[in-house]
């Protein structure tokens, strides 16, 4: 027997899922505080020289108006040199005249800098200046955690196979409360990035375990649902991350505000169960007769006796050779759909945390940017909901990422020279983060059901690892409003368009049996994968399924059954 099977006689949506299922998206709440939490963290308030090593009042004029005479406009790391301005200071016309000509010359500045504390009392920028010689840490505070994501995935998921999924999500709930408290201590920015790197690693850990004991505990038919369910919360999120640093403006007290609620997760010991794959798959019999007979006793059904052995004998719980990535590439054709697959997650990665990160940046309020960022997300996940299995997956995923990447574009070649034109740029912006949104959703789903069975982990797990990479590139890409102020919008929006394009060799996997074997990935003549669909017969309702010949002359089927159409 299949777990499927089993959970379509527990219950594959019941009481006991659906409260399960809460837990989880209470606990992507708290994921998505940190994944974004530097747009706040590390924000850059403006800033300009210190003037505090020279007295106004020896020259005869009062603090704004040195401030006018010394600081250049538009210039936040070099001011008017003193001894060649104020020296020949007969009166201000004088030195005026020098400013608007250009022959004052110019000098970094001496006794640090000056943050406005107009939107940010405190940020781990202001309090470490990170800013002209050492902006470069600016870029890297925010690559790290993406940094840390990448750790995470791959260490959490190695021994969560190992250890299983219970215990090492209470080991990342851990970690991130203590990484979370030292960063908030931390005396200096060497110390912050170390801890925020182990931060990112645990916080997506913990998250990527408590997804995969949702989704395995929840039917095939509800799992679309139950993922997007969990997405929004996410969303939810970032909506109430901009309402809790818009009410908490000092870096340090953010960060503990937003690791504090992680001890409520500790209580999760006595609620979430073990993975009842991992269980059978280790022969933890016992284990998983407990759990398979509580999930029946609080879904109302009765839990049949034979039910444990028959799923030991599910031959996908064993396997029969071992797979590595080298089998994602290792014949044009798979090597053809896993590049393709790969490089849609880099950049659907890329642009949905570049524009995220980019709110700073946008005309307006940061607070009401980033809420709205947030926001736009939920209409993105339920339009995914209805349309995914009605239209399939290809097209959606298309489309959305065109209408991201026209918007981003648009929204960079925007002249700001109005307040009208710069409510503009935002609203393109905020609809440009609604496409990526529901393309990156939708590219979970599909990428799931590309990947034969036999390789289905190795391919997601490559997958991640490139959103990961994705994301550490995202911040970099965003510095180059140093060259142009329209470029990070410009390359978000080309590389968006470029992967649509790319899309268009995938195949569509919606109404599709899943293909199990690597031979079971046939791309024609158009290097477009599919696994050859099941036919229904005329005389009566079987399936007569198409098999096709291999290199070895061995013959495969598409075989999987109905329920595993979607896997999440």
């Amino acid at each position: 027997m299949h777990l499927d099977d089993a959970l379509k006689d527990l219950g594959e949506f019941g009481w006991y899922q659906r409260v399960h299922l809460l837990l989880v998206c209470g606990f992507a709440v708290l994921y998505a505080w940190h994944a974004l939490n530097m747009v706040f963290l590390g924000a850059v308030p403006h800033f300009h020289c210190s003037l505090s090593d020279v007295n106004a009042t020896w020259y005869g004029v009062n603090q704004s108006q040195l401030k006018d005479l010394l600081i250049p406009e538009g210039e936040g790391c070099k001011r008017y040199s003193v001894n060649s301005t104020l020296h020949r200071l007969t009166g201000v016309q004088m030195v005026n005249a020098d400013v608007t000509n250009g022959t004052a010359a110019q000098e970094a500045c001496p006794a640090g800098y000056v943050f406005s504390t107009d939107e940010y009392d405190s940020t781990i920028t202001s309090e470490f200046k990170l800013v002209c010689t050492k902006k470069f840490l600016q870029s890297i505070s925010k690559s790290v955690f993406f940094a840390g994501r990448l750790l995470g995935a791959a260490v959490f998921g190695q021994l969560s196979d190992r250890f299983g999924r219970r215990p090492m999500f209470f080991v990342g709930v851990a970690m991130m409360m203590l990484t979370g408290g030292v960063a908030a201590a931390a005396p200096n920015v060497f110390v912050f990035l170390s801890m925020y790197l182990l931060q990112g690693a645990a916080s997506t850990g913990a998250f990527v375990i408590s997804y995969t004991l949702i989704m395995e505990l929840v039917g095939p038919k509800y799992r679309v649902f139950a993922g997007f369910v969990i997405q929004i919360f996410c969303s939810l999120g970032y909506v109430s991350l901009a309402g809790i640093a818009y009410f908490i403006r000092n870096w340090r007290y953010l960060e503990i505000a937003m690791t504090a609620p992680s001890l409520l997760f500790l209580f999760y010991w006595w609620l979430l169960p073990e993975s009842l794959r991992w269980l059978l798959s280790h022969d933890k019999t016992e284990e998983a007769r407990r759990v398979l007979q509580t999930v029946a006793s609080r879904n109302g059904k009765a839990l049949p006796e034979d039910v444990v052995k028959s799923l030991q004998d599910d031959p996908n719980l064993k396997a029969t050779r071992t797979y590595t990535v080298l089998d994602c590439v290792r014949t044009r054709r798979m090597a053809c759909l896993s590049l393709n697959v790969w490089f849609n997650w880099l950049v659907n990665s890329l642009v949905y945390y570049g524009l995220s990160l980019n709110t700073e940046n946008l005309a307006g309020s940061p607070y009401l940017n980033f809420c709205l960022v947030g926001a736009v997300e939920i209409p993105a996940y339920v339009l995914c909901i209805l349309l995914l299995n009605r239209v399939g997956r290809r097209k959606p995923l298309i489309v959305s990422m065109v209408v991201s990447g026209v918007a981003s574009v648009v929204s960079g070649l925007i002249p700001t020279t109005s307040s009208d034109l710069r409510t503009l740029t935002v609203v393109f912006a905020m609809i440009g983060k609604f496409g990526i949104s529901a393309s990156y959703g939708t590219l979970y789903l599909a990428s799931a059901e590309i990947f034969p069975t036999v390789v289905r982990n190795i391919g997601m797990g490559v997958s991640s690892m490139s959103a990961r990479i994705g994301g550490i590139v995202a911040p970099l890409i965003l510095d180059s409003t140093a060259i142009a102020p329209f470029l990070p919008m410009m390359l978000f929006g080309g590389l968006s368009m470029l992967a649509a394009a790319l899309a268009f060799l995938l195949p569509e996997t919606a109404g599709r049996p899943l293909p199990q074997l690597l031979e079971d990935v046939d791309y024609g003549n158009n290097c477009i994968a599919c696994c050859k669909s099941r036919t229904t017969s005329k005389g009566n309702d079987s399936l007569s399924i198409p098999r096709k010949e291999n290199e070895l002359g061995v013959f495969s089927i598409c075989n999987l059954p109905e329920q595993d159409k979607t896997v999440v």
